[in-house]
């Protein structure tokens, strides 16, 4: 009989010790304002308060309700019992809107179940770009004034290059008349689709679009260097086909397999980014380059090497 009182306590005292825990645990969202413009990032802070010894890893995803994840931050220990997050956001619809609590998942010392602690909900005022239809159409922004100097620079430069460019240009034609009064012609070697590509994926990375917040145009230049590489290399008509026909046209190169799964990962975020405008998280813009970048390097024309002059192989070039 004592025994069973005393399990009885014991019990007892182990669930009231969790609940006091599972108390002493909470999240709370703050953000500067509540009314944004459509597209504008919403910055939320979040602060979590906890007993020592807790962490926390977070539940929500790219979408959170009707807002869009733009970014999120690492998890940051402010204190032994308080731990600090830092999450992006933005709305593309106007109104009034929700934004549900954000939940985090935490173990509690000596228990296997895993809880969640959730943050208070947020409403927000979401608001279209006011117009004044009584005024004139104007500028967002007045053009940016070039410093004088600066001025004279570009245009002393700008005067070289032309010079040049017809120097060149004469030259060309004058070599070419000069061929062909004594019968040559001359034939320029075509270069290699891969290197074309290879040269504008690089020139893609230098423009820095996706950084200047030129999302749509970052991935419309992409695709259209994978396209036109597919074209090149496969001889299929890539720039006028949608990505299910350009995918089922590449079945038919084995030569592709190794690089299938990452062609169509890029290509289909693409298409979300132009038709149904959405913004990818940031560590995927750069993702996307390099996988195009395997993508040309996977399955370019490689040149084999015959073993003599006399017995060529069987074939000139094989997929890497």
């Amino acid at each position: 009989m004592r025994g069973g009182l005393a399990q009885a306590v014991v019990l007892a005292l182990l669930a009231w010790g969790k609940t006091i825990s599972a108390q002493e645990i909470s999240a709370h969202a703050v953000v500067d304002s509540t009314r944004y413009r459509v597209g504008d990032p919403i910055h939320i802070s979040v602060e979590l308060t906890h007993p020592h010894g807790i962490t926390f890893t977070p539940l929500y995803r790219d979408t959170i309700g009707t807002f869009l994840l733009l970014d999120h931050g690492q998890l940051q220990a402010k204190t032994d019992t308080s731990t600090a997050a830092e999450v992006v956001v933005a709305k593309y619809d106007s109104g009034f809107s929700v934004l549900p609590p954000l939940q985090f998942s935490y173990l509690l010392s000596g228990d296997t179940l895993r809880h969640t602690v959730e943050t208070n909900p947020i409403v927000f005022s979401i608001r279209l770009v006011e117009v004044d239809t009584t005024q004139p159409i104007k500028d967002l922004k007045p053009p940016i004034s070039i410093p004088l100097t600066l001025a004279e620079v570009l245009t002393y430069i700008g005067v070289v290059l032309a010079i040049l460019a017809i120097t060149y240009l004469l030259y060309r034609y004058w070599k070419k008349r000069r061929q062909a009064k004594a019968g040559v012609v001359e034939i320029s070697p075509a270069r290699p689709g891969h290197l074309i590509a290879l040269e504008q994926l690089a020139m893609l990375r230098e423009k820095r679009l996706w950084q200047l917040g030129l999302i749509k145009q970052y991935y419309s230049e992409l695709t259209e260097i994978l396209r036109r590489y597919f074209e090149d290399r496969y001889g299929i008509t890539a720039l006028e086909k949608t990505t299910d026909e350009i995918m089922q046209d590449l079945q038919n190169y084995p030569g592709v397999n190794p690089a299938g799964n990452e062609i169509e990962r890029v290509l289909r975020r693409a298409d979300l980014v132009k038709f149904a405008r959405f913004i990818p998280a940031v560590p995927d813009h750069e993702e996307s380059l390099s996988a195009a970048f395997d993508i040309v390097e996977k399955t370019k024309l490689r040149e084999v090497a015959t073993q003599s002059l006399e017995q060529p192989t069987n074939g000139e070039y094989d997929r890497k």
